[in-house]
């Protein structure tokens, strides 16, 4: 019995220290049309590259992309949205569709998921193109995320792949993010 209660102890002093403390980037209702919408920080996920901005040092040295965990909830929408927003050297053709894959720690297939792309948009900062792909993450591959790590993404443009690496370090952070929506959403710990 004493051993059950440390053990429950040390979880729910876990849980707590590790979700309560966590740090959202938004949390709003809209004024139009009532949409919450719950947003975590930026992660950077990949590795640090050089751009095509020169200084007197050489090359500027940015993060190859970052990402964000959303949620968005109105009468007819409630689904959360993970945000890449990456740095292209060159013009990236994509069309919407299942064309974002995941592969993550707890399985050796890798995940095709629904992504909505933009064009794409000159960054003065980095005088590269910056995508945003925008993908739909169903509820109970939401649940799934919260227990396990994504490894690697691939994002396949039409003439071109594109794969992030994501560090241990990097899958933690994102974990921590997925998770951290949920809670502010009261869809994480999933509850019975």
């Amino acid at each position: 019995m004493k051993k059950m209660l440390l053990s429950l102890l040390v979880v729910c002093g876990f849980w707590a220290s590790g979700w309560a403390q966590c740090k959202l980037g938004l949390d709003e209702i809209d004024e139009f049309d009532s949409t919450r919408i719950v947003s975590s920080l930026p992660v950077s996920c990949g590795y640090m590259i050089p751009s095509k901005f020169e200084t007197a040092n050489g090359p500027k040295i940015v993060d190859e992309s970052k990402l964000l965990v959303s949620y968005a909830e109105n009468e007819g929408i409630n689904s959360f949205f993970l945000t890449i927003a990456i740095q292209e050297f060159n013009y990236e053709s994509i069309d919407p569709g299942f064309n974002v894959l995941l592969k993550l720690s707890d399985t050796t297939e890798v995940l095709a998921l629904y992504n909505t792309p933009d064009q794409g948009q000159f960054d003065k900062s980095t005088n590269m193109r910056l995508y945003q792909h925008t993908i739909i993450i169903p509820l109970d591959f939401y649940n799934r995320l919260t227990f396990c790590y994504i490894e690697k993404i691939r994002i396949e443009y039409k003439k071109s792949k594109r794969t992030l690496t994501l560090s241990k370090e990097q899958q933690k952070e994102l974990q921590k993010a997925i998770r951290c929506v949920g809670t502010a959403v009261g869809l994480f710990p999933d509850k019975p």
